[in-house]
């Protein structure tokens, strides 16, 4: 052991970066030039292998791998070391300790010296053949084993109680420390909270970095006290290696005691009511069956229709269009995109009664694209007409953090045939949670595909990221509009704003206009666009295309 133990530590190191794995996924690191390798424990005893650390680690494997997939394995590895583009994910069968064959999926990153030699390999193999609900991190089941169990609670029309929490600025925790530390500041808080919940309940992690708790065993006073337990574990209690973490958490809580409740809208408005938690009431508990909430049963339900619309292909769901003015001529310049929807025995609903909530669903990500394939198929019929014509669409940030978002908005453009330049991007309720460079650096890509980025004003606050945003368009909201006849400080703010943009070469557009005196009194100001009821409600296209500002050229 002496003669490899400099290799032992080095791939230790290596191993230890890499080493986040679950029932389904295995991670192995290769020392090429002492054919060595080190294993996760799960693939040790999955494929039975001699220990975490193999020696002549080529061969031991090989007689694993399949014998007719042995010759495309051997070619795989030997095209990665010379440092030439193999397939980013390699399938072959491998044989695991009964003697079956399973089918795996090999992503592997070769490590060179500092000659440029093939060092070290580092791999994650993921087991096709097992379905994996178990969380890597915190070793918890994930939300959906969460689901599956509400639905069992469901069937069986036993009252339970959904518990959310979350640390209000995980993000900062992550970027002041590393990933690494998050992982284990989570695994602490998952650790506490099964110690605490005990047998009286199931603990899960939910999306991102939420944890959830599903009981059947404690009633609403023994969640609230567990809940302010936690609160003060996570603000006092939370080593990491040499550093102590003070943090806050949020928290929401929904009972449901009615049969028949989706589970998945459960999960939303729990959800929802975490957001509340963090976001407006500084981690206080939202508690549903009280008065924090404007809150009732039909909520949940009015969810559940609008999220199963959405997965029948946004059944239900219509757009409106409302005309922007241009200021220099009073001609059409555009409209904004709004979105409807109607469902007995509901009728037309209101998206600030649905929206919020949906949001926090997963679901509201194929609401989205939607939203934009339609409005691009309707703005092609305007453009015919209309040239210079141009659709804004808002877009929430939980559309924009999703990974897949560029290479969906770039599908839709092509697919359609719909100019990037005649699309506008609206950025609206943007709260401090979100990582801000991230979304700088994705209002870059969009301008990039010409596409213009607006973003909705309602105070000093919110005009603050219009300084550190490359924003073509400042949208005044109605609060500030609505009132400037009445209000000195909306005529301030309107001052200051149309005075900052004029400044800033970026367009100002003034919504909320309802009758000929707001107009009017906006015309002193460096306003270029109008929005309101003043010109038009919102209608369908059918309806769009009939006004007289359509028609008039």
């Amino acid at each position: 052991m002496i003669e490899h133990r400099g290799a032992y530590d080095t791939i230790s190191k290596i191993y230890d970066t890499f080493a986040v794995t679950s029932k389904s996924r295995y991670v192995y690191v290769y020392d090429i030039e002492n054919n060595m390798a080190r294993w996760s424990k799960n693939a040790v005893n999955y494929f039975g292998l001699p220990g975490e650390f193999v020696y002549k680690a080529d061969q031991v494997w090989e007689t694993h791998v399949h014998p007719e997939d042995r010759a495309s394995y051997r070619e795989h590895l030997l095209t990665a070391f010379e440092g030439n583009r193999v397939s980013p994910s390699f399938e072959y069968r491998a044989r695991n300790k009964s003697g079956e064959y399973v089918a795996c999926s090999c992503r592997g990153v070769v490590i060179k010296d500092y000659s440029g030699k093939a060092a070290f390999y580092a791999c994650s193999l993921i087991n096709k053949g097992i379905v994996d609900n178990t969380d890597p991190i915190t070793g918890l089941s994930n939300h959906y084993e969460m689901f599956n169990y509400m639905h069992r609670l469901e069937n069986t029309n036993e009252t339970y109680i959904l518990l959310l929490v979350n640390v209000i600025d995980f993000g900062d925790i992550n970027r002041l420390y590393g990933y690494m530390f998050g992982n284990r500041m989570l695994k602490q808080m998952a650790e506490w909270l099964q110690n605490e919940a005990g047998e009286k309940g199931h603990v899960y992690r939910g999306e991102g970095t939420i944890l959830g708790l599903c009981t059947v065993g404690m009633d609403l006073e023994d969640v609230k006290k567990l809940y302010s337990r936690m609160r003060m574990f996570v603000r006092q209690n939370i080593q990491i290696g040499q550093n102590r973490v003070s943090a806050e958490l949020g928290g929401g809580v929904i009972v449901v005691d009615e049969s028949g409740t989706d589970v998945h809208a459960v999960y939303t408005s729990a959800k929802y009511a975490l957001a509340h938690s963090k976001s407006e009431k500084h981690g206080n508990l939202i508690i549903f069956h009280n008065n924090e909430l404007e809150y009732n049963k039909s909520t949940i339900e009015l969810v559940g229709l609008v999220r199963e619309s959405v997965l029948d292909h946004c059944r239900g769901f219509y757009l409106n269009y409302q005309p922007i003015i241009s200021k220099n001529d009073g001609k059409l310049s555009g409209a904004e995109v709004l979105l409807r929807w109607k469902r007995d025995p509901y009728g037309d609903v209101s998206p600030s009664e649905f929206i919020p909530w949906l949001e926090q669903d997963s679901s509201f990500y194929v609401l989205g694209n939607w939203i934009l394939d339609k409005a691009m198929k309707d703005g092609l019929e305007i453009l015919r007409d209309h040239p210079g014509f141009y659709l804004s669409i808002n877009l929430a940030y939980v559309q924009l953090e999703r990974s897949e978002f560029r290479t969906t908005i770039l599908q839709l453009l092509r697919r359609n045939r719909y100019p990037g330049t005649a699309l506008c991007i609206e950025l609206s309720n943007i709260s401090r949670e979100i990582n801000f460079d991230y979304l700088k650096s994705q209002v870059i890509f969009l301008k990039s595909c010409g596409i213009r980025i607006a973003l909705d004003v309602t105070d000093f606050t919110t005009l603050d990221l219009a300084t550190r945003l490359p924003i073509n368009t400042i949208k005044l909201a109605p609060e500030i509009t609505e009132n400037i006849g009445k209000n000195p400080l909306s005529r301030y703010m309107t001052e200051a704003i149309t005075g900052f943009a004029a400044n800033m070469n970026m367009s100002v557009c003034a919504t909320g206009v309802g009758n000929a005196d707001t107009e009017h009194r906006l015309f002193k100001y460096p306003v270029d666009y109008y929005q309101g009821y003043y010109y038009s409600r919102p209608v369908g296209l059918a309806e769009f295309r009939r006004l007289s500002l359509y028609k008039s050229r």
